[in-house]
């Protein structure tokens, strides 16, 4: 071949949301990550992703001592911070210095990387135009009700408030059109689903006392 010819480097492949999560906690240095230190370790796609790391112990249990009712309080701040504009997630102090423990959180992420890989396969990334007001309010008003739902104790209520977050997380972080409008149906419904469950406790609470 002559000088001219020139060598075709194969396109370098961004790394799904899900083996990127994974790889950063099995690389981690403690036994305790920290939630401000797991923000800034994820760089420019912190929304997404952070989001995602907190939802997904409510939906694949594992232990994880005393953060499955807090996990719900960092996301509805995030959801805050995506409504009002800011371009990086911001978390005030106590809760960045909240910490989880390492090999709890890599249990979580290894029990969903298959199914989340699996979802991952049917994203076309870059077909949303990120960053967009419009994207942006919609999923943040949606993710602050699911996420106060989540931190809420409704029994059988965390799955399908988690489920629904953890959706639009991937939607957000490979700026996927499609799973962003499903996404979107997804909290709706999750939603519903949560409030249905909380008017068949008060409807069973008031048979119970006579007032119904």
């Amino acid at each position: 071949m002559g000088e001219s010819a020139k060598r075709i480097e194969p396109p370098i492949e961004r790394k799904r949301a899900s083996a990127l999560l994974l790889d950063l906690c099995r690389a981690w240095p403690a036994d305790r990550i920290a939630i401000g230190d797991l923000m800034n370790a994820l760089g420019d796609r912190g929304y997404g992703l952070l989001m995602l790391a907190l939802a997904l112990p409510n939906l694949i249990p594992a232990p994880i001592p005393g953060l499955s009712g807090v996990l719900g309080t960092p996301i509805i701040i995030l959801a805050a911070m995506m409504l009002v504009g800011y371009p990086q997630p911001v978390l005030p102090r106590a809760i960045r210095e909240r910490t989880m423990p390492r090999a709890a959180m890599e249990a979580v992420l290894a029990r969903a990387q298959p199914w989340l890989a699996r979802l991952e396969r049917f994203v076309r990334p870059g077909t949303l135009r990120l960053p967009h007001r419009g994207v942006e309010i919609t999923a943040a008003l949606l993710l602050g009700i699911n996420a106060t739902l989540l931190a809420l104790p409704i029994p059988f209520g965390n799955p399908a408030p988690a489920l629904a977050i953890v959706v639009i997380s991937v939607a957000l972080v490979e700026a996927d059109r499609r799973l962003f409008l499903v996404s979107v149906a997804i909290l709706i419904a999750a939603i519903a689903i949560d409030v249905a469950i909380v008017l068949v406790i008060l409807g069973i609470g008031a048979r119970l006392l006579g007032l119904a």
